[in-house]
């Protein structure tokens, strides 16, 4: 679910950029998202994650609320059979799928853009919408971004947090923590500081599983 006013031309060039933050996030996340039968993006924005799990899932489901978004998300999924845009605001998640279990739901820079009370209940509808042993996997701002909105210099984030506390919040519904990393280390970039200092990078991933 993208911010309000965004400059869809400038977010196309920073995804095909491989320098960029968006760029090097979803490649990682990539990296970890098994196949499965189906995937819900929560959040879909203009499909760059979509169209990189198309070869691993056989049934894609993109949600957003924002209309230029939907736009572009129709035309450039249009000949997909299997890949499905829907618009829906993020409380008519349980509603819309209470038919359907996900192999994997991701949900990317989506619930920093919503109030923290609002995140729980989000939180709690995708793990009711998630299969048994299927897998959640977020981005979110850190603990730089927390302090931002602390001091009033964040114009779209709500809340924010360290990575330990976005794994309390996903850990609370029911998720078991799978993997940790941030995107990004400040400084000093390398995999082991991103994987086992990744309170202070510039922004987390989070794989987590349902086991009942």
């Amino acid at each position: 679910m993208l911010p309000e006013r965004v400059n869809y031309e400038s977010l196309k060039c920073d995804y095909s950029n491989p320098s960029s933050l968006n760029y090097k996030k979803l490649r990682l996340v990539d990296q970890h998202v098994p196949k499965g039968h189906s995937l819900l993006d929560i959040g879909a924005g203009t499909g760059e994650f979509i169209t990189l799990e198309i070869p691993k899932f056989d049934e894609i489901y993109g949600v957003d609320t924002d209309k230029e978004s939907l736009k572009i998300l129709m035309e450039r999924f249009k000949t997909k059979k299997n890949v499905h845009i829907i618009e829906s605001d993020l409380k008519n998640l349980s509603m819309i799928f209470s038919n359907n279990k996900f192999d994997c739901i991701s949900c990317l820079d989506v619930l920093e853009h919503i109030e923290l009370q609002e995140c729980k209940i989000v939180l709690q509808y995708i793990y009711e919408i998630t299969k048994n042993f299927g897998f959640l996997v977020c981005t979110f701002p850190g603990i730089f971004e927390k302090i931002r909105i602390s001091i009033g210099i964040s114009p779209t984030h709500l809340h924010s947090h360290s990575s330990y506390g976005w794994m309390k919040l996903i850990k609370e519904v029911g998720f078991d923590i799978l993997n940790v990393e941030t995107i990004e280390f400040p400084l000093v970039d390398n995999d082991f500081l991103r994987r086992n200092i990744h309170i202070f990078g510039k922004c987390c991933m989070i794989i987590a599983q349902k086991i009942l």
